[in-house]
């Protein structure tokens, strides 16, 4: 069946992951220990456990939300916080030529676990917006992170598509490969370490162009 859209991930897939690692690991619990009076130690480990607790025991579908975080953190400023970091935000190197190529003939998607103030500040910033038709934030449009079995369902009824003829590409193993792939969607799994081998797994968004065509037959 061929190949009329092709989704994306966005973290790991097409943006490095350094902005979102900064912001969440080190500059809020910096934030957190100059607000509370705390040793970066202590913040962090309050935190990491804030963090733990509302994704794996309290289920917050909208982790992802960081004026939610400052608002259970009793920060404040979340802006200026991320105006201030955006210089850490990185498109790797194959990104652009491949989008270019492919935009011309494949309606283009991303579908992220990113919240929009994340996914749009990224987008602005790499300057990537103008290769997709469709820019879906699961856990603010779907109500779900990507992982959940019903992701790539709602995904498909908000494009209009069917599942033959959407490939999805991504990083992650679970809901960039297994949870499309259960959803009758075609997926390829990016592993920019180099170390996975498989027929559907690629190295380089470089090599994503034949493997459609190929799929698409």
């Amino acid at each position: 069946m061929p190949i009329t859209c092709i989704s994306f991930d966005l973290d790991g897939t097409l943006a490095e992951k350094q902005f979102d690692k900064i912001i969440w690991n080190t500059e809020i619990p910096k934030l957190y220990a100059d607000t509370h009076g705390v040793d970066l130690e202590t913040a962090k480990k309050e935190v990491y456990s804030e963090y733990y607790k509302a994704l794996y025991i309290e289920y917050v579908k909208n982790w992802t939300d960081i004026d939610m975080w400052f608002k259970r953190l009793a920060l404040h400023d979340w802006q200026s916080l991320m105006e201030r970091m955006r210089h850490h935000i990185f498109v790797y190197s194959d990104v652009i030529p491949v989008l270019e190529m492919l935009s011309k003939e494949y309606r283009l998607v991303i579908v992220s676990d990113s919240e929009p103030k994340f996914l749009n500040m990224k987008l602005d910033a790499l300057g990537l917006r103008k290769y997709f038709k469709e820019i879906v934030s699961a856990p603010a449009e779907l109500r779900v992170l990507k992982k959940d079995p019903s992701a790539f369902r709602l995904v498909m009824e908000r494009l209009g598509a069917e599942p033959h003829n959407i490939l999805h590409v991504g990083d992650d193993i679970v809901s960039d490969f297994s949870v499309p792939v259960a959803s009758g969607a075609k997926a390829i799994l990016i592993d920019r370490s180099g170390e996975k081998r498989g027929e559907n797994i690629i190295h380089s968004l470089r090599e994503l162009p034949e493997k459609v065509e190929k799929m698409s037959k």
